[in-house]
């Protein structure tokens, strides 16, 4: 299990701002640090900053602050990508062929141009690096 330090949720919470903790630890914390912090869950943090945090934030909201009302757990990795590299490109088996005879026509010096279907991006990919499509 890993966790982070999450005080942009804590703000919501209490309705507070990060300007205003910035404020409140003014001269102790950078306010960047406060920004970033407000922002993104933290992953590594100096223990004397979320000291300051951690005091400021008590005095904000009259009330005691632990570290573990900050804490949350991460989210799992994400799963690793698709080995087929170009799995994404596949289009649907169901959707319908392109068809060009229903394309808009357009016109370029005064005459039609009709988009026409090009190669896959399978046969482009596998041209590019001198192979046959799968």
């Amino acid at each position: 299990m890993e966790l982070r330090l999450n005080l942009g949720g804590y703000l919501q919470r209490h309705q507070l701002t990060a300007y205003r903790l910035a404020q409140a630890v003014e001269g102790r914390v950078s306010a960047n640090t406060v920004y970033t912090l407000a922002r993104k869950p933290a992953q590594r943090i100096d223990l004397s900053t979320v000291g300051e945090v951690l005091e400021a934030l008590g005095r904000l909201t009259g009330e005691p602050v632990s570290i573990t009302d900050m804490l949350e757990e991460a989210a799992p990795p994400a799963p690793a990508p698709s080995p087929d590299p170009l799995a994404a490109l596949r289009l649907d088996p169901n959707r319908p062929a392109f068809d060009a005879s229903n394309l808009k026509t357009f016109r370029r010096h005064g005459r039609p141009v009709t988009p026409r279907p090009g190669p896959t991006a399978e046969e482009v990919i596998a041209h590019d690096r001198g192979r046959e499509p799968r």
